[in-house]
């Protein structure tokens, strides 16, 4: 695995798994009202930051967006947007919710905040790809960034 792909996600899980963490556990206060022990919310939880965290940095790292998209910021925010955008439709299609009764208003408020905590994920991944340096690889069949 390349070095950038691994800290990127990595970095990028944690980040934005301390942003969940803060704004349903401190801000909303969501994670009282769980029906299980909390312990099994927070390792689900990192489990599926880690893999948010690895999609995030495969999308920002692949040749199609590489190839539209040159500037490393702009990629992480495009990146994380449309994967926030996308992950909050699969969890309200699945019903996966910290309220009894999804709103219209809370749906509102729920979408761009999803789609900010992907776009500070898609900027720690921009980061890590701008400051860690990797040799153009020879293999022109892999990805371009």
């Amino acid at each position: 695995m390349r070095k950038r792909f691994v800290i990127s996600s990595l970095l990028s899980s944690l980040i934005m798994f301390g942003i969940s963490y803060t704004w349903h556990g401190v801000f909303l206060n969501d994670l009282t009202n769980l029906n299980y022990p909390i312990g099994i919310y927070l390792i689900s939880s990192s489990i599926v930051y880690i893999l948010i965290g690895g999609i995030l940095s495969k999308v920002f790292s692949s040749h199609m967006i590489a190839i539209y998209i040159r500037n490393f910021f702009v990629r992480g925010i495009v990146c994380g947007a449309a994967l926030g955008l996308v992950l909050y439709t699969f969890a309200l299609v699945l019903g996966v919710t910290f309220t009894k009764v999804i709103t219209l208003d809370a749906i509102l408020i729920d979408i761009p905040w999803q789609m900010f905590e992907q776009t500070i994920g898609g900027l720690v991944v921009a980061m890590v790809y701008a400051l860690i340096y990797e040799p153009i690889p020879m293999n022109r069949s892999e990805e371009i960034v």
